[in-house]
This record gives structure tokens, sequence and C-alpha cells, in this order.
């Protein structure tokens, strides 16, 4: 398992280092993580995209991330990407990504944005965009 922090929070307003923890990665073999990852509401729509329900499910790359809204630097943004970009492997078309918000979420503080129609056209690639600033 992987715990990285955001030096620029450890650094800020938060005195806590605990909360500049901002992914866990990789924890497939913590049992009380990975149980979120055998949650039946999450598993059964998984199938229900990409198999049956008689299919096996197995879990690839495990992450949870603390993303804090951003705090007017445009710093803690992630660009808009393609998952399949983290997926070595095929066929694409039987992986699917499940992301769960932990708390409320608008486009202020980061929500998900889905581009219709984008899983069906070619890889783009991965970059920062300059983020337009709208209050």
């Amino acid at each position: 398992m992987t715990v990285m922090k955001d030096i620029s929070i450890a650094k800020s307003e938060f005195k806590d280092g605990e909360k500049a923890i901002t992914k866990i990665q990789d924890f497939a073999d913590d049992p009380v993580l990975f149980e979120y990852c055998k949650y039946p509401g999450v598993v059964d729509v998984v199938k229900d995209l990409i198999g049956n329900p008689k299919s096996t499910v197995m879990a690839m790359h495990t992450m949870l991330i603390n993303k804090p809204p951003d705090n007017g630097k445009l710093t803690s943004r992630h660009p808009m990407h393609q998952d399949l970009q983290y997926f070595p492997f095929r066929p694409a078309d039987f992986i699917c990504c499940a992301w769960t918000a932990m708390e409320k979420i608008n486009r202020a503080n980061g929500c998900l944005v889905v581009v219709p129609g984008t899983h069906k056209g070619v890889l783009l690639p991965h970059e920062y965009p300059k983020w337009e600033v709208r209050r």
C-alpha cells in the first residue's frame, strides 16, 4: 500500500499531518479497506455494466483520494482524463472504474465529470489545461 501526502497541504493551514494525506493507493491487501471493493451495491452495478450476475470481478487499481477544494490557486484540480490510460491490459470492454464520493460534491470542489461517448473514441494524451476560474 502507498500513502501519499501533499506537501503544499502539509505546509499550509493544516497543522495535523494526517490531513495532508491525499491518496492511499493499492490497498487490496488491507482487509478493512478492501471490504468496500466487495460492497454488493458497487459490485452488482459493475456486473451489470461489463458482465452478468455470475461474472467474476477483480479489483485492479484500488485508490482512496482526499481531494480538498481548490484554494484559489488552481493547484488541487485534477485534469479531465480517460481512466483507461491507467490500465495496461485489455480488452477495454471489460474494464470499469467505480468512483464513490465520501462527501457532498459539486463543480467547486471537484465533482466527477463524464463526457458522453468518450469511452468509444481514441485515448487522448493527458495534460494539465489552463483552468478558468468560475465563481
